[in-house]
């Protein structure tokens, strides 16, 4: 009971960002909500909507769509996430056509036109412009998403050692991400390493600070693996 009353106050008197660098999201939504603070309302909306989108958790990714457009938001980035929740409801051809003709920032173009390529089996095309929009990403989060990006093109490509090096940075340099663990779990499965692939995945489901989406991706991956 008393650890339960030192943790409550801790996060009632911590800020938005404090929770958010230390992985704690659904509590750093609350405390940007409170704040007032809408790029932070934004930013972890956004998370949400990006583990949704890449674990295939359709109606969810919709729903937080729904919810990021009562912010006011370029353009760009509806188009980009309707591209990607396209594809996973099977319109392949709308999906690469829309992020192919996307009007966007640097980094979010290259991000774009790196997804394209990976979802018409170009991996190693991917893997350039997933590099371009590292080297475009203004902040810290715009980095983790093309790093987790570049990961997994590399991972497809056959580059396990660098797939892992920046797998390992991410989970390292952000608490409470369960999709780098994920990332790292495919990437020793590739390389025969079953064991520890398996592990991997297991700490992701029965671990305490990750997300339920990120619990049932890694689920359905070890069903997959059995």
């Amino acid at each position: 009971m008393i650890m339960q009353f030192i943790l409550t106050v801790v996060i009632l008197f911590a800020s938005g960002s404090e929770l958010e660098i230390n992985g704690e999201f659904i509590e750093a939504g609350a405390a940007y909500i409170e704040e007032s603070n809408l790029r932070g309302e934004v930013r972890i909306l956004s998370r949400f909507l990006e583990e949704a989108l890449y674990a295939g958790q359709n109606r969810h990714a919709y729903d937080l769509i729904l919810t990021l457009e009562l912010y006011p938001l370029e353009s760009s980035y509806f188009e980009y996430w309707y591209a990607r929740l396209a594809w996973s409801s099977g319109l392949s051809e709308l999906a690469c056509n829309s992020l192919d003709s996307l009007y966007a920032d640097p980094w979010l173009k290259a991000r774009a036109s790196g997804l394209a390529a990976q979802l018409r089996g170009d991996a190693e095309i991917a893997v350039q412009y997933y590099r371009e929009s590292w080297s475009s990403a203004r902040t810290s989060r715009e980095r983790y998403y093309s790093a987790l990006d570049l990961s997994f093109a590399l991972l497809q490509t056959g580059e396990y050692i660098e797939a892992e090096i920046i797998a390992s940075f991410l989970i390292e340099n952000f608490p409470g991400e369960g999709m780098p663990l994920i990332a790292l779990g495919l990437i020793q499965y590739e390389q025969n390493r079953f064991g520890a692939a398996m592990t991997i995945l297991q700490s992701v489901v029965t671990g305490d600070t990750y997300t339920a989406t990120a619990k049932i991706y890694a689920g359905m991956l070890l069903e997959d693996f059995e």
